[in-house]
C-alpha cells in the first residue's frame, strides 16, 4: 500500500503538437499543459557528470510516482521546480492503481 502523503510534490504533463508551416513545410512543435497539479511522489533523483568525447555531459534523472493516469506516454514530458523531463520508462505498480515515471531532465 502506497500512501497518500508520499504524494507531496506538484506536477504538470505536457503534451507536445506538431504544426506543418503551408508555406515551407516546416515542422514546429509546441508544448502545452496536458495535466496541470498532479500529486506525485518524487522517488529517486540522481545526478552525474561525465566526458563524451571531451565535452562535459550533465545528466539530470527523477523518478516519480503518480496515480494511473490513462493515456500517459513517453513522448510527454513532466515539469517540476521550473525545469522540462522527457518520460523516458513508465511502469505500471498494482494493476493500474499507480505509474512510476522515469524521466531524464532535457538539455
Amino acid at each position: 500500500m502506497i500512501a497518500a502523503g508520499r504524494m507531496d510534490r506538484r506536477i504538470n504533463i505536457q503534451r507536445v503538437t506538431e504544426s506543418r508551416d503551408p508555406t515551407y513545410g516546416a515542422v514546429t512543435e509546441t508544448w502545452s499543459d496536458w495535466k496541470t497539479g498532479v500529486h506525485a511522489g518524487l522517488t529517486q533523483s540522481t545526478g552525474r557528470e561525465y566526458l563524451n568525447t571531451d565535452q562535459p555531459v550533465s545528466e539530470r534523472r527523477k523518478v516519480f510516482l503518480v496515480r494511473y493516469i490513462d493515456g500517459l506516454r513517453v513522448r510527454d514530458r513532466i515539469v517540476f521546480d521550473s525545469a522540462s523531463y522527457d518520460i523516458r520508462d513508465i511502469r505500471e505498480i498494482g494493476r493500474r492503481r499507480f505509474q512510476e515515471v522515469h524521466c531524464e531532465a532535457t538539455t
